[in-house]
């Protein structure tokens, strides 16, 4: 009786150990830190790594490249990323999410001490774009992103006409404090015709209607 109590006890506590090294596994296999070579740089926030995966920058959008010449800065944008990683090793650090819904690795990117990602927003390359759950330096790059647009630095400075820009997304709703502001911008940059920065979600004429 004693040993089986004994033989009990020992089994607890290896199943105990295994489930604590199990879930430590898990931990530090989903926070590892990767390096990866750069082999190609698709636009100014996507690149292809060695073994052909597609990366997407976390937290950040860069005017697209490749239709007609491109989004405005788009092309600056392409160059500066370009110039940071192409060829290189880059350290590669997830959040939440895996993959997007297209099957690209989400991952905040460095190299030699540069956050490539926040690099990006601060130098006016790109903007920032939250979506949960990869949260985990969003207020970081809405602070960023307002000193860029306050310094009127790179597509602050090349896309706006008359102070706003209505050719790259690069509002939301979060960049209002309330519903006729937003609908202003919409209105100037084309309304139903223009909603490049997705403001009118439903399509009805009215920009981010959920604000005061």
């Amino acid at each position: 009786m004693i040993n089986f109590k004994n033989g009990i006890k020992i089994l607890i506590v290896f199943v105990l150990i295994l489930i604590i090294g199990l879930i430590i596994f898990s931990y530090f296999k989903d926070n590892k830190e990767s390096v990866f070579k750069v082999i190609k740089i698709i636009d100014g926030d996507t690149i292809v790594i060695e073994g052909g995966e597609v990366v997407r920058y976390i937290g950040i959008d860069t005017p697209e490249i490749g239709q007609e010449g491109g989004d405005c800065f788009a092309q600056e944008a392409w160059d500066i990323n370009r110039e940071l990683v192409e060829g290189k090793e880059v350290k590669l650090i997830k959040d939440v999410s895996e993959r997007d819904k297209y099957g690209r690795l989400l991952r905040y990117v460095w190299i030699d001490g540069i956050f490539v990602n926040q690099y990006l927003v601060r130098n006016g390359y790109a903007s920032a774009a939250t979506f949960p759950p990869d949260v985990k330096y969003a207020d970081d790059f809405a602070e960023f992103q307002k000193q860029a647009r306050q310094e009127n630095l790179g597509l602050w400075d090349s896309c706006q006409i008359n102070g706003i820009v209505c050719s790259v997304n690069v509002y939301d709703c979060s960049d209002f404090e309330t519903n006729q502001l937003a609908q202003d911008l919409y209105q100037k940059c084309g309304g139903v015709n223009n909603d490049i920065h997705k403001l009118d979600s439903d399509g009805d004429g009215l920009a981010c209607e959920s604000l005061p």
